[in-house]
Order: structure tokens, then C-alpha cells, then sequence
């Protein structure tokens, strides 16, 4: 049986035609053998195929040992997929024998229509990746590798995306989300960031009140900057109605649950994004940091670890297994993998406070002291919240001050707030009436 078209599965789609497999809209380098091997595959979807007729498809009518060759091919097409053997996603090995495709798979005809094709197993999806702009789509990848300097090259292209179409709702709400990054990365103060957050999410709403995208932004600039967590909820559920395969929606719907601390049900939220979009490191990373606020450390460990496996300089991955391991006494590994995260992600607030705050739990006063410097010296060149300056006294067991910098960051409406009710590392302050206030205004009180 032969396909025809395009199909897609997870973040990857394979044109026939053109002989291409693409990611999240980017086209990946595939050598001919790794790209016909994944075409036989995907012609047999769900079916074993046999080492003996990829060799014959590979490698006609010749009969010498093809294992070596086979096996190069087969590994050069895993890699390309981010697979591998031991905990396969989409080519399953039968020792000695052969492989199968095992991923659901849309068939895609034409303009994007899904259509049931013979031995292929549709999954109806309304994820907005179908429809989006290749500008909107390079604008999400590159936003999502959660640095400054990729967030401004993904900005760029959703602005790409609106010199195209000035009414594109896929590009303001890609917009919303991306000053949604900048701020819990730091890059201006919230009060700067939220009206053009609220701007782009209600431009795409007003482009297309029928796109869970748009609605899902709405709810993470109500979330972040507004504390409207009724309203935010509201807004979540409505886009999973209108996109209930979308990655990013149940991941962003589960951080809600999470800061809320409803731990079970944000769980179950984060892995069914990462079950949509197994591939996607900050999907990945999401669920580590659902398990590290719900305090299974050694969770948020393993789940960065698989991270790292498919991104090995990933800073946001990095950084959630610095902290897992601090929370369970791996001091020494925790600033091993902090101090990589700074490497990869550069000089973020968050890292360095990270670092303060881990040193000083581990009575290392004067390493904290010097990591605190570095923090307030930053802040003179750019904008660090009082959130992390907070922390790091936390850490130093200065109750008071700390609690004062919450004040501050309280009112600046600083976006990390939103995290306070469940982050550990201020689980020393639970007690403290001021801290028990703060939630309660916030919208956190128990």
C-alpha cells in the first residue's frame, strides 16, 4: 500500500512528495535510507515489519550481511525523531526480528483535511499547528526554548506572520504568550508587560473568538498579571473545548491547577500534554516542574533527566533538576546542574537566585553572600523581581527581610507570585501571618 500526501504524528510531519519530515514546522536533515525506512513504516503502521524486507527494500537483490548497515539507518532515523529503543515513542523494536510503527497518525489531503486512509489510524486533532502560518509555527519553537535571545527571534516571526495578515489570530496570540515569557523570564517589570500581553490576547480574540489559542492566551495574561483565577479557569476550559489535542493548552491549564495546588488533577493535566507532544523539551519540562512544586523531587529529577536525554543543553531542564536535587540534599549536584543552567540560559535571576538560595540551605554563607552580590549587581543592569531577592534571604533565614521583598514584589504585581503558595523553597515562611496575607490577597489563601 502506498501513501500519498502528508502525514502527521506528534510535532513531526513527513511529505511524500517533497521527500520531507518536518518539526514543529522546521525541516529536519533526513538521509534517503533513515526516510524510506520511515515511509515502509508508515505504510505498515501497527504492523510488524521485518528486518529482512527493509534490507530488500534498502538494498535490492544484493545478499550480503546488511545488520550493521540496517541498524546505522534505523539509529539515524531514531535520532532524527528523538526516539529511542529503550523507551520508543514511535518505532517500537522486535529484538531479531523488526519494527513498528506504534504512534497515532493523521493523514492530511490537500489544504489539511484529515481523511482515514487504509491501515493508517486517524487522530482527529483541532490543535491550532494544523492552520497556523509556518511563521507562527517558528515563532512558537523558537519562543519555547525559553531563552531571551530565542524569545526576540520568535517574536519576530509572529510579527513576520502580521506583515502577512494584519488580522492573523494565531500571531497575536502567539504574541500574548510570548510577553507572558518575558515576564516570568525577567525581561521587564509585569507592569510594563502586562497591557501588551492583554492587547495581543484580546486582538486574537477579536480575530477569532472560535480559536482555543486565543482563549488559552486570555487565560494566562488573567493568570499572570490580573490573579483572576476564576476568570483564567473559565478561559482555560473554553479552549480546551474548542482545541482538545493542543499540547501548550493542557500544559498551561495544569501550571494553573498547579500554582492553585490542586496537585493530582494538574498531573493528570501535564501529562496529557506531554502524551500529545512527547518530543517538545518544554512540554517535557513543564511536567517536571508540576512534580517539583507537588514535592515528588525524585520525580522532577527523572523528568528532567529525560529532558536532558533529547535536549542535553536545555537551561529550563537544567534548572528543574538543580532544584529537585537541592530538595533532596544533592547539594553538590544541584549547583553542578545550576551552574550548567546559567551556562546554557545565560545570567537569569532565577538561576542565580537558585544558586544563592542553594547555597545558603547548604550553610555555605559565604558562597551565598557572593551569589547574592551577583544577583543585586544585576538587577542594576536590568530588571531582577524582588521575588528572587526574596528567596535568596529565605534561604539565608532572614524571615523579615524576605517577607519585606515579597511586599515589594506584591506590589509590583510580579508574575512568580503566582507560584508562591507552592513553592518549597518558602515552605520556612508558611507560618508567618504576613506571608498567609499575601496569598489571601493574591488569590491564594487557604
Amino acid at each position: 500500500m502506498s501513501v500519498t500526501g502528508k502525514l502527521c504524528f506528534g510535532p513531526f510531519e513527513v511529505d511524500f512528495e517533497n521527500r520531507e519530515l518536518r518539526k514543529h514546522g522546521i525541516r529536519i536533515k533526513l538521509q534517503r535510507k533513515p526516510f524510506q525506512i520511515l515511509e515502509f513504516l508508515l505504510q505498515r503502521r501497527g504492523q510488524l515489519v521485518l528486518r529482512t524486507d527493509l534490507a530488500q527494500l534498502l538494498w535490492p537483490g544484493m545478499h550480503v550481511s546488511f545488520d550493521r548497515s540496517l541498524n546505522t539507518a534505523v539509529n539515524a532515523l531514531r535520532r532524527a525523531l528523538g526516539d529511542t529503543s529503550r523507551n520508543a515513542r514511535f518505532i517500537e523494536t522486535r529484538t531479531g526480528l523488526g519494527y513498528m510503527f506504534m504512534a497515532p497518525v493523521k493523514v492530511v489531503h490537500g489544504a489539511g483535511s484529515a481523511q482515514p486512509e487504509a491501515g493508517i489510524q486517524v487522530v482527529r486533532s483541532n490543535a491550532a499547528g494544523a492552520e497556523a502560518p509556518q511563521d507562527c509555527l517558528k515563532g512558537r519553537y523558537f519562543c519555547h526554548k525559553l531563552t531571551e535571545e530565542d524569545l526576540h527571534k520568535g517574536v519576530a516571526h509572529f510579527n513576520a506572520a502580521l506583515a502577512q495578515n494584519s488580522n492573523c489570530a494565531f500571531a497575536y496570540a502567539g504574541l500574548a504568550d510570548a510577553y507572558c515569557l518575558s515576564a516570568l523570564l525577567n525581561m521587564a517589570p509585569a507592569g510594563e508587560i502586562y497591557p501588551r500581553a492583554k492587547e495581543m490576547a484580546l486582538n486574537a480574540l477579536s480575530a477569532r473568538q472560535d480559536l482555543g489559542d486565543a482563549h488559552a492566551s486570555l487565560a494566562s495574561v488573567k493568570r499572570l498579571f490580573e490573579w483572576d483565577w476564576a476568570g483564567a479557569e473559565a478561559e482555560y476550559l473554553t479552549a480546551l473545548v474548542l482545541s482538545s489535542n493542543c499540547a501548550m493548552t493542557h500544559q498551561q491549564y495544569g501550571a494553573y491547577l498547579a500554582a492553585t495546588g490542586k496537585a493530582e488533577e494538574a498531573l493528570r493535566e501535564l501529562r496529557r500534554s506531554e502524551e500529545i507532544d512527547p518530543l517538545s523539551p518544554m512540554v517535557n519540562v513543564g511536567v517536571a516542574w508540576g512534580l517539583y512544586v507537588a514535592r515528588d523531587f525524585q520525580g522532577a529529577s527523572e523528568q528532567s533527566w529525560k529532558v536532558l536525554a533529547m535536549e542535553p543543553k536545555f537551561g529550563a531542564a537544567q534548572y528543574t533538576l538543580g532544584l529537585a536535587y537541592a530538595q533532596l540534599g544533592l547539594t553538590e549536584d544541584a549547583i553542578v546542574e545550576l551552574h550548567n543552567a546559567r551556562t546554557c540560559a545565560g545570567d537569569q535571576p532565577a538561576v542565580l537566585a537558585a544558586l544563592a538560595h542553594t547555597y545558603a540551605c547548604a550553610g555555605e554563607l559565604s558562597e551565598a553572600a557572593a551569589m547574592l552580590g551577583e544577583l543585586e549587581n544585576l538587577s542594576e543592569q536590568r530588571y531582577v523581581s524582588p521575588y528572587w531577592l526574596a528567596l535568596v534571604y529565605a534561604g539565608m533565614g532572614d524571615r523579615a527581610r524576605a517577607l519585606e521583598l515579597l511586599g515589594r514584589a506584591y506590589a509590583e504585581r510580579d508574575v512568580w507570585l503566582t507560584w508562591l503558595g507552592v513553592d518549597p523553597r518558602f515552605d520556612a515562611l508558611r507560618e508567618e501571618p504576613r506571608l498567609q496575607e499575601l496569598l489571601r490577597r493574591i488569590g491564594l489563601g487557604r
